[in-house]
C-alpha cells in the first residue's frame, strides 16, 4: 500500500460499465477503529505519523466495500488481513528489499503443517495471529487453499522486489499477466470472500475448470481496476511494469489517455466473460451433485465476488475524489490489490 505520487497534468482514469452490485457495510468505522488497534499491538504501525496515514487510506472503508455482506466480528478479522497485505507491500515498496525469512518461513509452515511458526517479525508474528484466528472459522480444505496463495503472494512479492531496475520495454503481456495474479494478492482476498459469507466452496468445485478459470478472472478484474487507479503513484515511482496502462502506453507508443480506455474495455470484457462463467459453474456444480443448499452457498460466494470488484472500482473512485477536493489533483492512495 501507498500513496500516489503526483502528476503535473491531472489524471482522469475511465470508469468501466460494470453489473456488478456496489454495497457497503455499516461496520465501517468500527472496522476501522478495531483494525488500527490490532496493527498497532502487533508492531505494524507506530507512531502518530503511521497512524494518520492508516486513517487517511481508510482501510475501514475498504474493507466495508470489499466484503459488504460480512458480519461485524467477521468484517473486522478482514480488516486485518486487509492491513497485513498493506503492510507486506509497504514493506516490499523499497526496491531491493530483502524478504524477511521469518515470514516466507511462516508461509511454508502454513502449507507444510497447517500450523504457524513462533515469530519476531512483525509481519510474520501477524500473520501467525490472523491465521489462528481465521482456521477456526473454516474447514480444512479452505485453509489448505488458503495457505496455498499466501505462500505465492509472499514469495512473488519478494521476487518482484528485486527487478525494480528490470526493463518494462522486455516484458510481454502474458508475462505481465502471470506476475501480477501473483504479486496484486488477489487469490488472497478471492479465498477470504468465502470467509465474508461463511461459506467454504466445496473442494471438488474449487478445482474444477471453470471456478479456476472464474477466479482467474476475477483475480486480473481486480488487479485492472486497481492500475486504471494507480497510474500516477506508479509513473512517479517511474515503474512501468506493474501497470498495464503504462505498459500498454510504453509499449504501443500510445497516449497514456488511449491506453487507459483500452485497459477499460478489458475490464468490461473480463466482466462479461465472469458474468458467462456464473452459469457454467452453476451447472458444474449441478453435475457434481453437490447439494441445493451447497449451491445456494456457491452463488452467495459469486455475489460476494461481483460486489468485491464494485466496491474496489467505487473506493478508487470516492478516493480520488476525496483528494481532489482536499488538495487538488496532485496526491491520490490505494491499496494494491483493492
Amino acid at each position: 500500500m501507498t500513496t500516489y505520487g503526483t502528476l503535473s497534468t491531472p489524471y482522469d482514469p475511465p470508469r468501466p460499465a460494470l453489473a456488478f452490485p456496489s454495497l457497503r457495510s455499516t461496520h465501517a468505522a468500527g472496522f476501522e477503529d478495531g483494525a488500527l488497534e490490532w496493527a498497532i499491538q502487533r508492531g505494524l504501525v507506530s507512531g502518530q505519523k503511521a497512524e494518520a496515514y492508516w486513517r487517511e487510506v481508510g482501510l475501514g472503508e475498504v474493507s466495508a466495500r470489499a466484503y459488504p455482506y460480512a458480519e461485524a466480528s467477521t468484517g473486522l478479522l478482514l480488516t486485518c488481513w486487509i492491513g497485513w497485505t498493506a503492510g507486506v507491500e509497504r514493506h516490499f515498496d523499497e526496491p531491493a528489499t530483502p524478504a524477511p525469512r521469518e515470514l516466507l518461513a511462516q508461509a511454508e509452515s502454513l502449507v507444510g503443517r497447517g500450523e504457524p511458526l513462533q515469530a519476531r517479525h512483525p509481519l510474520a508474528a501477524a500473520l501467525a495471529d490472523l491465521w489462528r484466528d481465521t482456521s477456526r472459522l473454516m474447514p480444512p480444505h479452505w485453509r489448505r487453499h488458503l495457505a496455498v496463495n499466501l505462500a505465492g503472494y509472499l514469495h512473488a512479492c519478494a521476487a518482484e522486489s528485486q527487478e525494480h531496475d528490470s526493463d518494462s520495454r522486455q516484458v510481454g503481456f502474458d508475462d505481465f499477466f502471470e506476475q501480477r495474479r501473483l504479486t496484486v494478492g488477489s487469490y488472497v482476498y478471492c479465498d477470504l470472500v468465502e470467509l465474508s459469507v461463511g461459506f467454504a466452496v466445496p473442494d471438488g468445485l474449487y478445482r474444477s475448470e471453470v471456478f479456476r478459470r472464474m477466479r482467474q478472472v476475477w483475480n486480473d478484474l481486480t488487479s485492472l481496476v486497481n492500475d486504471l487507479a494507480s497510474v500516477p503513484k506508479e509513473l512517479a515511482a517511474g515503474d512501468m511494469r506493474h501497470n498495464l496502462v503504462l505498459l500498454t502506453h510504453q509499449q504501443e507508443a500510445i497516449p497514456l489517455a488511449q491506453a487507459a480506455h483500452q485497459v477499460a474495455a478489458h475490464i468490461e470484457e473480463l466482466a462479461g466473460t465472469f458474468t458467462a462463467l456464473k452459469e457454467q459453474l452453476d451447472a458444474e456444480a449441478c453435475r457434481q451433485g453437490l447439494p441445493v443448499e451447497h449451491r445456494e452457498g456457491v452463488r452467495r460466494c459469486v455475489e460476494a465476488m461481483e460486489a468485491f470488484i464494485a466496491g474496489e472500482q467505487r473506493w478508487h473512485e470516492l478516493s480520488a475524489r476525496y483528494v481532489q477536493a482536499a488538495s487538488g489533483p496532485p496526491d491520490s492512495h490505494a491499496v494494491k490489490g483493492l
